[in-house]
């Protein structure tokens, strides 16, 4: 853990000092998350799939959809997709006219572990009122 308290009192710039700490938050959160997440037995890249799956209208999205989708676009999509079927958390199936084209769903079993997942992350890390959260997200939309 980052000993943010040093750079809040460091002489550093108050711009380098607020990016600093703006990191330092990042990898607590992410290092939390990591956490969280091994006792699923699922990594952070796979929780975003899946909420992204979760949240898709029809239920199903294409695996070109999902990795723009993504706020990491990683190359190595089909390889989580993969592991993520080895797991039972999704299915993958071709469209039957244009088999390059793969549609990916959520699997009961991947809707339940989102669940699980999220009510033991969401929001458990963040020691802010709803006032001071609705702050940090104007704040942070502007970086």
């Amino acid at each position: 853990m980052a000993n943010k308290h040093k750079v809040y009192t460091s002489d550093f710039a108050i711009r380098d000092k607020a990016a600093v700490l703006v990191g330092c938050a990042a990898q607590e959160i992410a290092n939390f998350v990591e956490r969280a997440l091994k006792e699923f037995g699922i990594s952070r890249e796979q929780l975003s799939v899946i909420h992204y799956l979760d949240a898709a209208e029809a239920d199903t999205m294409t695996v070109n959809q999902l990795r723009e989708t993504l706020i990491d676009d990683r190359p190595n999509v089909s390889r989580i997709l993969n592991k993520m079927v080895e797991k039972g958390l999704v299915r993958k199936e071709r469209q039957t006219d244009d088999q390059r084209v793969v549609y990916v769903s959520l699997t009961e079993r991947g809707r339940n572990l989102h669940k699980q997942a999220d009510e033991r992350i969401i929001g458990h890390n963040l020691k802010l009122s709803p006032k001071e959260c609705h702050t940090l997200i104007e704040l942070l939309m502007k970086i």
